[in-house]
């Protein structure tokens, strides 16, 4: 199945699908502008060309949906970004961040497979975690037909059925990693925890449910709510977003903590101020941050996504100022 769908304004393919939301897209090293990866279990190819998506699918439904009509969700394109992004274009936290990262949109990932990932990606850089999902799929997932070479995430009735030797090399050798995501499997097939049902239920309460699986800390946790489970509240706080908000939220700073990870009292806390400082959709704002400071400290991803930024000048100026957000106030 192909097609081709009109994108809203604005959407970038490329920064959606290499910001570090999601783990199973990989740029096509034969055909320039083409991403190919793995969504809803098919094989996708993905091409954005202006105002147009083209589009190639291994299986013409998705989920009981048609292929256009899933693909349209799982990339956002309903989310009115524009007006959010209008009302804070002169922000001084996300101004610089929304005219660089012009596009960038959440897409909705599957929840299993959003909270198998974060568990996989403690501590680990994307590169990594990429590599390694990469190879549980192919160990413990199944074929794709019509995509040799290309597997489905595996269900959480499989991965029940390891032990944490059989999976500790797809973790990094982490063999307590291993244990947790096969306990979390065996608690999500016996519908002691139902993924879905997180998404009717506040956000808040939704992220302590999600910590009672071993392994889940409160970042892992909203990520997973902000990216399967349209929680556009929950707010991942990594050492970015943390020095970010230290810098420009005097009542953030004023928290204390080192600049790595707040503990759990402080980290409500900050959801706290950013659900009033940047709205219900602080979410949202959190991967603009996310992307922006992680460009402005790494070079090779700065080459990497230069050619899918808008006003570059913007981020150059600011790496020129000697790392801004190194972890202390100017």
């Amino acid at each position: 199945m192909e097609g081709i769908l009109t994108v809203p304004e604005p959407f970038s393919l490329e920064l959606t699908l290499l910001c570090g939301q999601c783990f199973r897209w990989q740029q096509n090293s034969v055909r320039s502008g083409w991403f190919q990866g793995v969504a809803g279990q098919v094989y996708w190819e993905l091409s954005q060309n202006g105002n147009q998506l083209s589009w190639k699918c291994s299986s013409p439904e998705v989920r009981g949906m048609e292929a256009s009509l899933w693909l349209s969700r799982y990339l956002g394109f309903e989310d009115e970004l524009a007006p959010w992004a209008q009302v804070f274009e002169d922000s001084e936290v996300l101004g610089k961040p929304l005219k660089v990262l012009k596009g960038l949109r959440l897409i909705r990932q599957e929840p299993w497979e959003c909270t198998a990932s974060y568990m996989f990606a403690q501590g680990l850089s994307v590169k990594v975690i990429r590599h390694a999902i990469s190879k549980f799929c192919a160990k413990f997932g199944h074929p794709i037909a019509g995509a040799p070479g290309y597997f489905t995430f595996p269900e959480p009735a499989t991965i029940a059925l390891l032990s944490p030797d059989q999976l500790r090399a797809f973790t990094n050798n982490y063999r307590a990693r291993a244990d947790r995501l096969i306990r979390a499997a065996r608690v999500v097939k016996a519908q002691v925890l139902i993924l879905d049902h997180f998404k009717n239920i506040p956000c808040d309460d939704a992220r302590e449910a999600l910590m009672a699986l071993d392994g889940i800390g409160p970042k892992i946790a909203d990520c997973i709510l902000l990216f399967s489970m349209d929680h556009y509240s929950a707010f991942p706080v990594d050492r970015w977003v943390l020095r970010a908000m230290k810098r420009y939220y005097r009542s953030v700073k004023l928290l204390g903590g080192g600049n790595e990870a707040p503990t759990r009292t402080q980290y409500v806390k900050i959801v706290q101020k950013a659900r009033k400082f940047l709205g219900p959709r602080c979410g949202v704002a959190s991967e603009y941050l996310f992307l922006f400071l992680r460009l402005l400290d790494d070079s090779k991803l700065r080459d990497e996504l230069k050619p899918y930024c808008q006003e570059w000048e913007i981020l150059l100026s600011m790496v020129a100022i000697s790392k801004p957000f190194a972890g202390k106030k100017p």
